[in-house]
């Protein structure tokens, strides 16, 4: 179990967009595609049932970071400059059990965004060592795949509006945590939200990238991936809802009328 954690042999080592990696990638992107697929079916789970799955789907993310935190701690080899919960997926991933603990819908309306801009390039460009045979490689796989699509299936099951409003409080949020994680950042010599330095992986797969300042790749990242994600899933979402909404209003017009011409 140590060498579970602590991974000083490890024996299956990741490479990049390798057997592996592919396998993973490919199976996340299939289960947001059935998800798709299947929204119109999600959206008429049961109000009860679809909290119920929320709470089990969440209560799964927090087990992972405890186990991720303490199990490193226990075996001592948790490293703060790397571990602690200031990467932004792991704040999408608190944020998000916090609202389905609570029942936030607002919250839900800006974790819909962030579970794609914090996660997809950690998917694309994973920071491992080794894969199966290391927690960090299943730590990975639960809050970053795993989360993006318990995240897409709330938003179809819950057929809550995502606002205008949300995107530019998702923007501004987003800004705030660059801003504060690049003092910090400098300070204890950490990279939490990638603000110090551009990850290794990724310069060596694109040695172009030094060439751009830090903060402006990491704001046009995220601003494509969150503009992407609004006209392609938000925009074509909230006109199914406000066709679902005119179908129920007819629905319940035609109710009333069947109701006065029978009596």
């Amino acid at each position: 179990m140590r060498e579970f954690f602590v991974n000083e042999n490890p024996v299956f080592l990741f490479k990049p967009f390798g057997l592996i990696h592919n396998l993973f990638t490919t199976t996340a992107l299939l289960a947001a595609i059935i998800i798709f697929i299947n929204r119109n079916k999600i959206s008429n789970i049961k109000e009860k049932t679809t909290w119920n799955i929320l709470r089990v789907g969440a209560t799964i993310l927090l087990i992972n970071m405890f186990i991720y935190t303490f199990g490193n701690l226990h075996y001592g080899c948790f490293n703060y400059k790397e571990m602690l919960p200031f990467h932004l997926c792991f704040i999408a991933n608190y944020m998000f059990m916090y609202a389905v603990y609570t029942k936030n819908i607002n919250i839900l309306r800006i974790t819909i965004f962030m579970c794609f801009i914090g996660p997809i390039p950690a998917i694309l460009w994973p920071e491992l060592t080794s894969t199966i045979d290391n927690f960090n490689f299943w730590q990975l796989i639960i809050s970053h795949h795993f989360f993006l699509n318990l995240s897409l299936f709330s938003y179809f099951a819950l057929n809550y509006r995502v606002r205008k409003i949300d995107y530019i409080k998702t923007f501004i949020l987003l800004v705030t945590l660059l801003l504060l994680s690049y003092p910090f950042n400098k300070l204890f010599d950490t990279n939490y939200i990638f603000t110090n330095y551009m990850p290794k992986n990724v310069v060596d797969l694109y040695p172009w990238v030094e060439k751009f300042p830090l903060l402006l790749v990491l704001f046009v990242l995220g601003f494509v991936i969150s503009i992407i994600i609004y006209l392609i899933l938000i925009v074509p979402r909230n006109k199914e809802l406000d066709r679902m909404i005119e179908n129920e209003k007819k629905r319940i017009k035609e109710t009333k009328t069947n109701k006065r011409s029978n009596n």
